[in-house]
């Protein structure tokens, strides 16, 4: 009976271990190691996701060791015990790999106690029970996110601010830019001196009777109107059904309504408007080659079917 002590010692201290382990620990864990559930799969993990994922992966190695590990271990013992009942050399192996069993077990739930005490100490300062020493601590699963892109159909943790995935219009400051804004489109101050009076030639001829809609642009209000046409167009905001970009897009659609622009006419991020050197004319058929003469007449170049309002002026040419 003196030979059993240890044995016996060891599966009371085995016992005394598991069981406050297999009640509390929420063991067997068979995963998932980082949470699923709600809004946690889609979105950046914060400190209490980490610690609850560091708890899974402790919870789970303990799972494979007491269900998977020692469950076979002792069946190997026992096994060894059957077919050597009166070898012993095969009863002391047999006793070897129980005892090894039951060691390494004791020594994986106090490894867990020890991280426990650990993380106890170090992030929540209070104990409780063993189930509850590697928690989350009350902290948010996912990170503060404010300002953060959004896309149609994505989970957005509760309190987290969206912002539109496609970029706001960057704000006019440029004094004459504000003035187009106002509604002053067509502006000759910094215009080449040449271009009114071409302008003006061309559409005072007969059969053409256009109207001007615009002149000389600062470089930011090309900007503003670039950005207009690809927020709408390129970057698809006119399909974007996210309500996180409703207010943008209700202002992007008026703005592209009230400068004219459409998809299926480019606008430059640089232009001859903004050199002074071009002018927009509407008003008549523009593709005609009674038109195309006169403008060449008046000095301006027609860009073509692609943006068939847009005339340049020629260099080292005039209509004084």
């Amino acid at each position: 009976m003196r030979s059993r002590a240890p044995l016996l010692a060891l599966f009371l201290v085995t016992g005394s271990l598991l069981l406050p382990v297999v009640a509390h620990a929420m063991i067997p864990f068979f995963g998932p190691i980082i949470p699923q559930q709600g809004n946690y799969a889609s979105c950046p993990a914060g400190w209490g996701m980490l610690i609850q994922v560091f708890n899974n992966v402790i919870e789970f190695l303990i799972t494979l060791g007491i269900v998977f590990v020692a469950p076979l271990s002792v069946a190997y013992a026992g096994f060894l015990f059957v077919v050597n009942p009166v070898n012993s050399g095969g009863i002391d192996k047999a006793k070897s790999v129980l005892t090894n069993t039951i060691v390494g077990i004791v020594i994986a739930l106090a490894g867990w106690m020890i991280v426990d005490a650990m993380m106890v100490v170090l992030y929540n300062g209070s104990l409780g029970s063993w189930s509850s020493l590697i928690t989350s601590g009350g902290q948010n699963f996912c990170l503060p996110q404010t300002g953060a892109p959004y896309t149609s159909g994505a989970v957005v943790p509760a309190g987290v601010t969206v912002a539109c995935s496609v970029p706001a219009l960057t704000p006019l400051t440029d004094s004459a830019a504000l003035q187009m804004e106002d509604g002053q489109t067509v502006v000759w101050t910094g215009a080449d001196p040449r271009l009114r009076p071409c302008a003006t030639k061309f559409i005072t001829q007969p059969g053409i009777g256009g109207t001007v809609t615009s002149a000389y642009r600062p470089q930011t209000y090309q900007t503003h109107l670039f950005e207009i046409r690809d927020r709408w167009c390129t970057q698809g905001l006119q399909y974007n059904t996210s309500t996180a970009c409703s207010a943008l897009k209700n202002s992007v659609s008026a703005e592209l309504t009230r400068h004219a622009l459409s998809c299926s006419r480019p606008v430059a991020t640089n232009s001859n408007h903004t050199a002074g050197k071009a002018i927009d004319v509407t008003g008549f058929d523009q593709s005609s080659s009674d038109a195309q003469a006169k403008a060449t007449a008046s000095c301006l170049t027609w860009y073509g079917p692609g943006d068939p309002v847009h005339y340049t002026l020629k260099d080292s040419c005039t209509c004084n």
